[in-house]
C-alpha cells in the first residue's frame, strides 16, 4: 500500500497555483475545476470532478473555501482517511445571516449577469490586503464564466450537508467575512488576523498545522 496523498481542492474559480506557498507534509495532487452542467447537485458535481482519480481509503482531501464544501459531500459517500478544511464552511456550521437571506430571497435566479461574479470579487476585497499574488487570483477567477459564479452560490446555499464518513478537520480565519469560524473542538484551529484568503499571509502557520496537528493522527 502507497503512503497517505492528500488531494487538493482549490476555492471557487482559482486554481492550484493559490497554493504555491503551502507546504504539505505529504504527496499531493492538486485537482483542478470542471464546469458544472445544468441544474447539477454539489453532490454530482463532486462525483464526477473526482471520478478519474485513484483516491485510496487511507488518503487525505484538502479543501480550501467551495473546495471544502465539494471534499466533504464527496466523503460522505467514499472512504478516505480525514477531510481537511480551510477557510470553508463545516458541514455542521450554519451560514451568516447574509448569505441565509440571500437564499431566501431567491435573488440569484434574476440577479443580472455580471453582478453575481462582482459581489464575489467584493467579498474577497474586503479585508483582504492588495498584493500582486493577490491580484494574480482575482485575474485567475476570471477564467470562468458568470453562470458558474451563479451555480456555485446557488449550490452552497442549498447544499444538504451530508455527514462525512471520516473525520473533519478546520482552519478557518478570525477576520473571515465568508464563512464563519468552526463549532469549537479539538480539530479546529483559528487563524489570527487572517482573512477568508489566509493562504496569501498565513501559509507558513498553515503548513506547520498540517505537519503538527494533521500528520500525526494519520495511521
Amino acid at each position: 500500500m502507497r503512503e497517505a496523498r492528500v488531494w487538493v481542492l482549490p476555492g471557487l474559480g482559482a486554481d492550484s497555483r493559490i497554493f504555491r506557498n503551502l507546504e504539505f507534509p505529504w504527496s499531493a495532487t492538486y485537482l483542478e475545476w470542471i464546469l458544472p452542467e445544468q441544474g447539477e447537485s454539489i453532490s454530482s458535481y463532486s462525483d464526477r470532478l473526482m471520478a478519474p482519480y485513484d483516491i485510496q481509503e487511507h488518503d487525505l482531501l484538502f479543501g480550501y473555501s467551495f473546495g471544502g464544501i465539494v471534499a466533504q459531500d464527496w466523503a460522505s459517500r467514499h472512504q478516505v482517511q480525514r477531510v481537511v478544511l480551510l477557510n470553508s464552511l463545516h458541514y455542521k456550521t450554519p451560514l451568516r445571516p447574509l448569505f441565509r437571506r440571500i437564499a431566501a430571497t431567491g435573488v440569484l435566479n434574476w440577479a443580472p449577469e455580471g453582478s453575481v461574479r462582482r459581489f464575489i470579487f467584493f467579498m474577497a476585497r474586503l479585508n483582504s490586503r492588495p498584493s500582486a499574488h493577490f491580484e494574480g487570483v482575482l485575474e485567475m477567477m476570471e477564467q470562468f464564466p458568470c453562470d458558474y459564479y451563479r451555480w456555485v452560490l446557488k449550490a452552497v446555499l442549498h447544499w444538504d450537508r451530508p455527514a462525512p464518513l471520516c473525520p473533519v478537520d478546520s482552519v478557518t480565519s478570525d477576520w473571515d467575512v465568508v464563512f464563519p469560524e468552526a463549532q469549537a473542538s479539538g480539530r479546529s484551529w483559528t487563524l489570527s488576523h487572517a482573512t477568508h484568503l489566509s493562504f496569501l499571509t498565513h501559509s507558513k502557520e498553515i503548513s506547520i498545522l498540517l505537519k503538527e496537528k494533521v500528520d500525526p493522527m494519520l495511521s
